[in-house]
């Protein structure tokens, strides 16, 4: 991977430690979205493939396991980025391949409800937050119904019955997912949530198909609680705020 290459190179002009190309390795595959998590045996091979050495695989395994910065994968012996320090890792990173967190507000949804939380969940909300505050509607329609869907998926995930939401080993339609967790006996939803579902849905598809139709900032304001409290029920539901 030559651009893997590039930043390991800027990366070894500040000395860093063995440990310290693991974790950036870790950083740079998340915000290229390669990777969510590797191995140590897997980032050892990455930094040899790259003629970077080869460090010892159980230094650098405990070293993982001990740093803050990272916590376990979802598989064995697999580490990732800690949700909590990804912003702290991008200001110390993110000027070896030219990224930029911007700095967005609470606009449409509370960031602090998903920081520290799942990463892709705390991206999805800052591009939810700064497209509405750039004036780009459709855009964040788009991307709140992106946001409920993934949470809907989430919830199976928690419960341990993602299988039950796959159809030939592909996850159903957000129409299909929605009818799945109102009609879920399992699941208890509030009074409001299925018409707040039903909402977002129609406010992300209009966006995303309508010919003609350009969203609109009030689309967006006078429903505002409305969203808020549907995807509040479902980070709850998903276990990802308690």
């Amino acid at each position: 991977m030559d651009n893997r290459k590039k930043f390991l190179t800027k990366l070894s002009q500040d000395n860093p430690t063995r440990l310290e190309q693991a974790i950036a390795l870790l950083w740079y595959y998340n915000v290229k979205q390669e990777y969510e998590e590797r191995s140590a045996s897997d980032l050892v091979s990455d930094l040899e493939e790259d003629s970077f050495g080869r460090p010892n695989i159980t230094k650098l395994r405990t070293g993982l396991k001990k740093s803050k910065l990272t916590v376990s994968g979802s598989r064995p012996d697999t580490f990732r980025i800690n949700a909590a320090h990804f912003s702290e890792l991008s200001k110390k990173y993110g000027h070896l391949i030219n990224f930029i967190e911007t700095e967005v507000t609470s606009s449409v949804l509370p960031i602090e409800s998903f920081q520290g939380k799942r990463i892709y969940l705390e991206r999805m909300v800052n591009q939810i937050n700064g497209s509405y505050d750039y004036g780009f509607y459709d855009a964040c329609a788009v991307m709140i119904r992106r946001l409920m869907e993934s949470l809907i998926i989430e919830i199976f995930f928690n419960k341990n019955r993602v299988s039950e939401i796959k159809s030939n080993n592909v996850i159903i339609s957000l129409d299909k997912l929605i009818n799945k967790v109102i009609n879920d006996n399992q699941i208890h939803l509030g009074r409001n949530t299925p018409k707040g579902m039903n909402f977002i849905k129609d406010l992300g598809d209009t966006a995303a198909h309508d010919r003609i139709y350009i969203t609109r900032k009030e689309d967006i304001d006078d429903n505002k609680n409305n969203i808020r409290k549907t995807i509040n029920e479902l980070l709850v539901l998903a276990g990802i705020l308690k």
